[in-house]
């Protein structure tokens, strides 16, 4: 048997072990975003606390599996059996790094369709409450759903407004979809790019929103 075929059964299930390892960081990421969709005041928590926890986790990760990968690469001579085991623990450490904030990203986007999914028939409800009365609010409750409602016109209603002291986000219903035009601020003068009428919906500052479906958006404000 030569001694690249025993070289390759051992460098494979190296290779996918450490690749596993490395992924549970990268799904611990898209959970805590899935998790803040539906309850930000967690999910900030689960960010707060997450953020070091992972930090620890990704570098005891590549110590391991570097140290394994270096014994690994002692027991062959051919070169592409040493290049491995030397490189591939920091390779897949960059990897699960570049891919922490991305899946944390779509964690949250996922989160907030299955959230809209789940809950669109009572927020029509509520909407539809919202015209009746006509009157403005914040903080409302309606069987377990937060709300609040922006007079405009036309009538707006933010879904489940949570988030830090004035920083906030939640599913907004917009029949016009003029949030839409909320992109940040401006670099040169320092002011929102959006107009006043759209900046200060619901009393805050809007900074930017995300289409969802229909009249949907998910929504951020500072």
């Amino acid at each position: 048997m030569s001694e690249e075929t025993p070289g390759l059964a051992t460098v494979k299930p190296y290779l996918v072990s450490s690749a596993r390892s490395y992924a549970i960081v990268v799904a611990i990421a898209f959970l805590v975003g899935l998790v803040n969709a539906f309850n930000e005041g967690l999910g900030i928590f689960l960010l707060l606390c997450g953020l070091p926890f992972l930090t620890i986790l990704l570098l005891t990760f590549l110590i391991v599996w570097f140290v394994r990968g270096v014994r690994l690469a002692k027991q062959y001579e051919r070169f592409w059996v040493k290049a491995v085991g030397v490189l591939a623990s920091p390779v897949l450490l960059a990897a699960a790094m570049f891919l922490v904030w991305p899946s944390l990203i779509v964690g949250g986007r996922l989160g907030d369709l299955a959230r809209l999914a789940l809950n669109q028939r009572h927020y029509e409800a509520i909407i539809a409450k919202a015209r009746r009365d006509h009157k403005a609010s914040w903080y409302e409750e309606d069987g377990g759903v937060t709300y609040s409602v922006d007079l405009g016109p036309p009538i707006r209603v933010a879904f489940n407004p949570a988030g830090m002291l004035d920083n906030w986000s939640g599913i907004i219903f917009d029949p016009t979809g003029v949030v839409m035009t909320a992109d940040g601020f401006d670099p040169v003068t320092g002011k929102f790019r959006a107009p006043e009428a759209v900046t200060k919906l619901f009393g805050g500052d809007l900074v930017s929103c995300r289409h969802l479906w229909g009249s949907y958006y998910s929504c951020a404000f500072t």
